[in-house]
This record gives C-alpha cells, structure tokens and sequence, in this order.
C-alpha cells in the first residue's frame, strides 16, 4: 500500500517472525545466548518467560535456525490437554504415526525408539513448547516425564518452555518441586528500553528501506512510541505500521510525535473512552540524528 511512497521494498513492521528483523537488544541477545548454551551443552529444561509479545515465540524460531544440522528442531505452540495429547502431538510432529487409538504407553516406547535412533546418529531432538502457562496440569507432568528419557545419563530430550510470566507463579506450588527441578536455566525476557526501541525501530526500516528510501522520524517521534508501547516489540511493529498508514494518507514521509500519539489513541490505548486530538509537531519534535 505504502511502499513506493516510502521508497521501501517490504513492510517493516509486520507481525511476521522474518530472522533479518531480529533485533539484537541486551535482553534478547543474552536469551538467546543462554538458551544455545544450555541446549547444546544438553543441560536441561529451560525456561522462556515474557509479557504478551514481547518476543518469545521470535526468539524461539531464531535459536531453531543457529542450533544446525546436529538437533532436529520441533514447535509445539497450541495447548495440551492430556498426557496422551502431549506425546501424540509431539509424535506426528517428529514424523511418526501417532495414532489417536494408540495407548499412552505404546506412544511413549515408539517415541523413545525414534529419538534412540536419533542420539545414535549424533542427533539431538530439541522441543520448543509455547504458550505453555495455558497447558493443563497432566500435560506439565507429562513434559517431566518425558525428560527422564535418557542415554549414558544425558536427556535425549531438550525440552524449552516458552511462556507467559504466570507460568512461573503456577509453578512455585509444592507439587511441581520435581518439574522445578528440571529447569537448569529461567530467564525472563523484559521490554525494549528506550534507546533500544528506537534502535528496533530503525533497525526494521534499515532492512526493509530501498534506494532513495524517503521515510523519516522525529527523535519525539521514537521517544513517543517507546511511551506509548512499553517497549513491547509487537505494539511497536502495531504502532509503527499504522503511522505509516497515516502518514502516506497524508503525503508525510516524515513521522512525527504527534502522529505517534494520534495512532496510539486509534490502536493500542484500549483504556481511554475517546481518542484525543492529533498533536501537530513542535519545533522540538527534530528530525532523527543520522
């Protein structure tokens, strides 16, 4: 829609999970570190927690692209009802029948069977389960258990749990000690802090601008959307896309504050009753520094 006006070759801020666009904040940068480490050192259970969009399931197909051609990579990502649920799932997700008539027990022996086959060959299975603070009781308890699959002491499972932070909550009650004691590593994936949402911002237009790229932001302008966003990556990718949108409509390659706010009222601010008026720019809001 955009895209000539801007002199862009794509969408820079679409929802999409594209690895060019990772932005490397101290934060996602540090996850990801600790997450190759700990998968490929075999050390255990890990767990991903952050606030709705804030990255998780993006950081999670980032480390299933660098883990290479020694771990065979499978996503989980709806909820899991039943124990049966969870190994059948993971089953069909590795390629094997998985059969909704098959007992629990029959599905667990032709799972171990597989990744038996695997580790003989060198390779290592690697689980990425997300939105796990919505799996059931049974479905948690099955993930424990199927880390105690194991050869000559090593899991042959490595199980990374993406989730909400209220997983981390549920899981302090007394009867999930045994699964807690799983988890090598937790790490809690916080929001962009101000410098970086404004290098996140750029970053994106950087991969995504083409020659004589006319798009443009005031320093207000980034100041304002990391206000307005929290710093939370997927609000910003909502926010920015919907000032693009406003500023083609207007002929305005240059985003300002005023728009940033104006499309805040429109898109993200679901607590006010009534958008306010569109704040026209000052002569502080200054173009970005190049």
């Amino acid at each position: 829609m955009y895209l000539e006006f801007y002199g862009l070759r794509e969408y820079p801020y679409s929802l999409a999970c594209d690895k060019r666009y990772f932005y490397k904040s101290r934060r996602h940068n540090e996850a990801l570190a600790r997450l190759m480490y700990t998968v490929q050192q075999s050390r255990g259970m890990v767990l991903l927690t952050g606030e709705v969009g804030a990255g998780k399931t993006f950081l999670g197909r980032i480390l299933a692209g660098r883990l290479g051609r020694q771990c065979r990579v499978v996503t989980l990502s709806h909820p899991q009802d039943t124990a049966k649920h969870v190994v059948r799932t993971l089953n069909r997700a590795v390629g094997l029948d998985g059969r909704a008539g098959t007992d629990r027990m029959a599905l667990v022996e032709e799972l171990e069977r597989h990744v038996l086959a695997q580790d003989r060959r060198g390779r290592q299975l690697v689980v990425i389960l997300d939105e796990v603070q919505n799996f059931s009781d049974e479905a948690l308890e099955e993930l424990r258990l199927l880390w105690n699959l194991q050869a000559a002491g090593r899991p042959l499972l490595q199980v990374i749990l993406l989730a909400q932070p209220e997983l981390r909550h549920r899981l302090l009650r007394p009867e999930w000690e045994a699964l807690r004691q799983r988890i090598v590593m937790r790490y809690h994936l916080g929001p962009l802090r101000e410098k970086e949402t404004m290098g996140y911002i750029l970053h994106r237009r950087k991969v995504a601008k083409d020659e004589g790229c006319r798009l443009k932001f005031t320093v207000n302008a980034l100041a304002t959307a990391h206000r307005v966003t929290g710093g939370i990556p997927r609000l910003i990718n909502v926010l920015c896309d919907n000032a693009l949108v406003v500023g083609y409509a207007r002929g305005q390659p240059m985003i300002t504050s005023g728009i940033m706010r104006e499309v805040a009222e429109d898109t993200i601010a679901w607590d006010r009753e009534a958008p306010v008026t569109p704040t026209e720019p000052t002569g502080r809001d200054r173009p970005e520094a190049r």
